[in-house]
C-alpha cells in the first residue's frame, strides 16, 4: 500500500494534460501510486497521454460520468492512507507530496489539506493566489480564502479552515470511509461542482478538521472552472455571464443540495441571510438563465435521496450546531 494515491480524472484536457503529469513524475516523493481515468475525452487528451507517457494505464469511459462519480471508483480501486484528487489542470511543485507528507505525519485529524495554490495565468505561474481553502460565509456561499491576492509571503502559516477546494486536495482514506454514504465518497448527485463543498461540510459535522499547508504548492488554471471570489452579489451575477452554461448550471443546483443537506435547521440565526441571498438568485435565474430553472425539477426528482443522506449526516454527527456554525463567517 502507497502513502499517497494520486487520482487524476481527464476530460478534454489536451492544453494541460502533459504538464500536469510530468509534474506528477517528477515529484521527489515517490511513495504513491497514479490512477487515470478519462471521462470521455472527445479531444486528443488520450491520445497525448498514450503517445508522450505509454507506460501508464487509462481507464476510459464512453461518456462523461462526472467529477464526483469518476472519483469515487478511483478511490475504491486505490490502496493508500492518503488519496490526492487531482485535477488535469494542476501543475504540482516537485517537493509538493514530499512536504504534504511531513505535514501530514504531524496532523493525525486532518481529514482534507489543502496546499497553497496560485494561479498560471497562460501556462505561466504567478503569485496570485487561487485558494487556500475554503470559507462559509452567513448566507451559507462558500468563498475561496485569499483569490486574487497577491502572495506576498502573508499566507505561509498553517492555518485550519472550513473546508477545502476540489482543484488539488488531499484526503484522509480514514476520514473519507467515515464519512461515506454507502460507496459515495463525493455525493454523486452532485455530479460535479459544489461536491467539494458538500464534502467539506460532513467532515467538519464528524469531528474530522482541515487544513491549510502553505509548504506544499501546486499551480491552478482558474480559468476553466468557476470562480469563488469574495465579491459583491452584483459582481458574483456579472461573473456568472463569463462562465459555461453547465458551470452555471450545476453550480446553482448543487448548492441548493449543499443547502438542503446540509444547513443545521430553519430556525438558526443565518435563516434571513440564506433566503435574501437565494432570493436573489432565483430571479436571477428566472429572468436570466430560465434553462436552469431545470434545478428546481431535478432537486424534487432527488430530494428524497438527499433526505436520506442529510438523515445520516445527523445520526452519525459528532458536534453540534453550534460548533459546526463557529466557521460560518459574518463579514459581507
Amino acid at each position: 500500500m502507497s502513502k499517497f494515491s494520486i487520482n487524476l480524472i481527464t476530460w478534454n484536457g489536451e492544453r494541460y494534460i502533459e504538464d500536469c503529469l510530468y509534474s506528477v513524475l517528477k515529484q521527489t516523493f515517490q511513495d504513491f501510486s497514479l490512477i487515470i481515468i478519462d471521462n470521455g475525452s472527445t479531444d486528443r487528451t488520450v491520445e497525448i497521454m498514450k503517445e508522450r507517457f505509454p507506460h501508464l494505464n487509462i481507464l476510459q469511459h464512453k461518456e462523461n460520468v462526472g467529477f464526483a462519480k469518476a472519483h469515487n471508483q478511483a478511490i475504491h480501486w486505490s490502496k493508500s492512507e492518503y488519496v490526492l484528487c487531482l485535477n488535469q489542470d494542476v501543475v504540482l511543485e516537485p517537493d509538493f507530496l514530499e512536504k504534504m507528507n511531513v505535514f501530514l505525519e504531524r496532523n493525525s485529524l486532518a481529514a482534507a489539506i489543502t496546499p497553497k495554490v496560485l494561479r498560471t495565468q497562460e501556462k505561466e505561474k504567478t503569485k496570485y493566489i487561487d485558494t487556500l481553502g475554503l470559507k462559509l460565509m452567513k448566507n451559507f456561499s462558500a468563498v475561496e480564502i485569499g483569490a486574487g491576492e497577491q502572495d506576498d509571503g502573508q499566507f505561509d502559516i498553517p492555518q485550519e479552515v472550513f473546508g477545502i477546494s476540489g482543484a488539488v486536495p488531499i484526503y484522509s482514506r480514514k476520514a473519507l470511509e467515515e464519512i461515506r454514504y454507502k460507496n459515495e465518497y463525493f455525493d454523486e448527485d452532485f455530479f460535479s461542482y459544489k461536491e467539494d463543498v458538500d464534502l467539506s461540510a460532513r467532515f467538519r459535522y464528524a469531528g474530522w478538521q482541515c487544513w491549510y499547508n502553505p509548504a506544499s504548492v501546486a499551480y491552478h488554471d482558474r480559468s476553466v472552472g468557476a470562480e469563488r471570489e469574495k465579491m459583491s452579489k452584483w459582481k458574483v451575477l456579472k461573473a456568472r455571464r463569463r462562465k459555461s452554461k453547465f458551470a452555471n448550471f450545476y453550480s446553482y443546483r448543487n448548492h441548493l443540495y449543499f443547502l438542503y443537506k446540509n444547513i443545521p435547521n430553519y430556525k438558526f440565526k443565518n435563516f434571513w441571510p440564506i433566503l435574501f441571498y437565494e432570493f436573489i438568485k432565483f430571479f436571477y435565474v428566472l429572468i436570466f438563465e430560465i434553462r436552469n430553472m431545470k434545478a428546481w425539477s431535478d432537486f424534487s426528482k432527488v430530494k428524497k435521496t438527499l433526505k436520506n443522506k442529510r438523515d445520516l449526516i445527523r445520526k452519525e454527527r459528532k458536534i453540534r450546531d453550534e460548533e459546526f456554525l463557529k466557521w460560518v463567517k459574518h463579514e459581507t
